[in-house]
């Protein structure tokens, strides 16, 4: 009996040979743990099993096997595990699954049924797996699932990589997230920095139908932060808005986009459109800067205008007098400090407001820049509603407005300011000063009724003067006019700046100056420092321009200071028009009629009914009108005080054929859109 037990042993030891040893220099032995049942079967001369059943554990170097049940078989050194299998790689990546097939020598694995894999940061989920424990690889082909945290991504096919941490998904790949949707054919995503790559045509939806159509870029889950490249696009329906460009950069928790290459903004709400090499945009406040050769075009059915500049700048009005309201806000504060120093050295201020004001002025005949301890809601508009004080701004100005800082003051100081204003009086009083700006007379109906008095008609010089009825006048609004509506698509509530280099053109219309303001509100494009302004055979300069549109067409245009009108009527022949303040009226988008008002000078070439030349007509007055007809100068009316004479043409000299300042610059002049259009 001894002798048949010690052979039994001798057996055991003999099948365990070859599965376990007490060395294992290869790494290819695998370690028998635990079982509760063992079974030794012998196929045939060459199939030799090993059966283990119940809570069978298995090691092999650091990973470890667990299931209810396993086969060992010594000639393929194949480890079969069936039910409840559980596979234990150094306790970085776990596996499951009903089901394994486990080749000891090569280390791969093939999971089936409920397949499971898990590193801590996401779980895989899918019906069949291929891992490979010395790579710590994973592939499926028939379909999986990846979650992380509240993100879900499904796929064909795809293959983790333990080591890096990515997955890289394959075929009909959607990721599913709270705040958006991705939709692509392949797609690389990094467990451990939550950040998505993909190479190939990728769609994303985010929670309020923003989306986005790219080839190629990244996406950062965890900071919500994006690179797009190969031409991107997205689109926001609720906006209307629609950017593309070669790369995009966007940061939704900021809601800025930075736009690089062949950029273009489009808004279909507000029929605007513009392209430049970088646009920064901002979705939250939907505003952009646009620089590098930018260029805005405001649609229209038969005539959209063209706007180029060195830098472009749009946003909300709404935005800007919040910005105004604080800015006043804080200067109340600083009245108040006023006041309070003024009471204890006893001085007599008659008002502090008035203080301020005297210390701007001092301040603006210097330099357009104010000391921070001067700034005031007037001064932040006097580029705008005052022509007469409007300096160049440079490039910088614009750059500080792009995040809704309408100066150099912080919005931190603004919110100071605000928390300890008391004095709201002053308040009070310093709002209504900023809406009061200052305000020209124009006239609006461009009508004038004469009486008995015989005008000064062109080519018949009168007797004595002659007097016309005074033309009705009207004020002029308030340049700025701020909107308090709430309307994300309000297409008024906006607002452009231009800086530097500024050319306008459309079919009717041309136009330049050194920089530019437009408001949604009053359709008035507000030309600033040189600015000229072309249509037809006719030219307008000045300190300054308004050009009034209705429908986006020139209606109306207003000249502030050095106001000279130019019409071309033959080779070197110009009939011109001076005076303090230049009006225009429109009609069809054509100039149909100009006055010119204090100190009006005209010059202008006199025909016969054959258009025959008669003579030169020197005439000035207080108020001279210019009236047109099928694109010529029709008649000349002169109000108040008129002198003048005509000039046989071959008597007249260099100097009496043309005003003072006078100048022909037509070669600044756009002559078609495409000149608008960087390089």
């Amino acid at each position: 009996m001894k002798q048949y037990s010690a052979l039994l042993v001798f057996s055991l030891l003999l099948c365990f040979k070859g599965f376990t040893q007490s060395t294992d220099t290869t790494g290819k032995m695998v370690k028998w743990i635990n079982s509760e049942k063992f079974r030794f079967e012998k196929l045939d001369s060459v199939t030799e099993l090993n059966i283990w059943v119940g809570n069978v554990i298995v090691k092999q170097n650091n990973t470890t096997f667990y299931c209810d049940s396993a086969i060992f078989n010594k000639r393929s050194r194949t480890l079969e595990a069936f039910g409840n299998v559980h596979i234990n790689d150094a306790d970085s990546v776990h596996t499951y699954s009903q089901y394994l097939l486990y080749y000891i020598d090569t280390r791969i694995a093939h999971l089936k049924k409920k397949v499971k894999l898990t590193d801590g940061k996401i779980t895989l989920f899918t019906e069949e797996l291929r891992y490979d424990a010395n790579e710590k690889i994973g592939d499926y082909y028939n379909g999986g699932r990846v979650v992380n945290g509240n993100s879900v991504l499904t796929s064909q096919e795809g293959t983790y990589y333990g080591e890096m941490k990515d997955v890289y998904f394959k075929k009909n790949v959607v990721l599913n997230d709270p705040s958006y949707t991705l939709k692509s054919d392949s797609l690389l995503y990094n467990t451990d920095t939550e950040i998505s790559t993909f190479i190939t045509k990728t769609f994303i939806t985010d929670s309020s139908g923003k989306t986005i159509e790219a080839r190629e870029g990244t996406y950062d889950v965890k900071n919500k932060r994006a690179y797009f490249a190969s031409r991107p696009i997205i689109t926001d329906p609720k906006a209307r808005t629609r950017i593309v460009a070669n790369q995009i950069d966007r940061d939704d928790k900021t809601g800025v986009s930075l736009l690089t290459g062949n950029a273009v903004y489009i808004d279909s709400a507000q029929g605007v459109s513009v392209l430049a090499n970088r646009i920064q945009a901002n979705s939250n406040d939907a505003s952009f800067f646009a620089t590098q050769q930018p260029l805005m075009i405001l649609k229209q059915e038969s005539d959209s205008i063209y706007i180029a500049a060195d830098t472009l700048f749009s946003g909300r009005l709404s935005k800007l007098q919040h910005t105004l309201d604080s800015i006043a806000a804080m200067n109340a504060e600083r009245d108040s400090l006023v006041r309070a120093a003024a009471a204890k050295k006893q001085i007599k201020l008659k008002d502090s407001t008035e203080l301020t004001m005297i210390n701007n002025r001092k301040g603006s005949e210097k330099d357009s820049t104010f000391l921070p301890g001067a700034v005031t809601s007037d001064s932040l508009l006097a580029h705008t509603a005052d022509p007469s004080k409007h300096k160049r701004i440079g490039k910088d100005t614009i750059t500080s407005a792009f995040n809704v800082q309408a100066d150099s003051i912080s919005q931190k100081q603004v919110n100071d300011s605000l928390s300890r204003v008391q004095d709201q009086a002053l308040v009070q009083k310093l709002r209504s000063k900023a809406d009061s700006t200052i305000s020209a007379n124009l006239d609006t109906t461009a009508r004038l009724k004469q009486v008995n008095q015989k005008p000064v008609i062109a080519g018949k010089p009168a007797a004595q003067p002659a007097t016309v009825a005074k033309p009705t006048t009207g004020k002029l609004k308030n340049p700025v006019v701020i909107s308090d509506t709430t309307k994300s698509n309000d297409s008024t509530d906006r607002y452009f700046q231009a800086y530097h280099n500024v050319r306008i053109f459309s079919d009717s219309l041309q136009a330049v100056s050194d920089s530019l303001f437009y408001s949604g509100k009053d359709s008035i494009f507000r030309l600033f420092t040189d600015p000229v302004v072309w249509s037809g055979d006719n030219q307008l300069t000045g300190d300054t321009i308004y050009l009034y549109t209705k429908n986006k067409k020139a209606d109306k245009l207003y000249v502030w200071e050095n106001a000279l009108a130019v019409n071309k009527t033959g080779i070197e022949m110009y009939n011109q028009l001076k005076g303090n303040r230049l009006t225009g009226i429109f009609a069809n988008g054509e100039l149909d009629y100009l006055r010119a008002k204090g100190n009006a000078e005209s010059v202008y070439y006199v025909k016969d009914e054959d258009s025959a030349l008669v003579g030169i007509n020197n005439v000035n007055g207080d108020i001279i009108d210019l009236r047109f007809k099928n694109k010529e100068l029709d008649k000349v009316v002169v109000i108040s005080e008129p002198k003048g004479a005509m000039i046989p043409v071959s008597q007249a000299t260099e100097q009496e054929k043309i005003l003072r300042n006078f100048k022909w610059r037509d070669a600044r002049r756009p002559k078609t859109k495409f000149e608008l259009f960087g390089n």
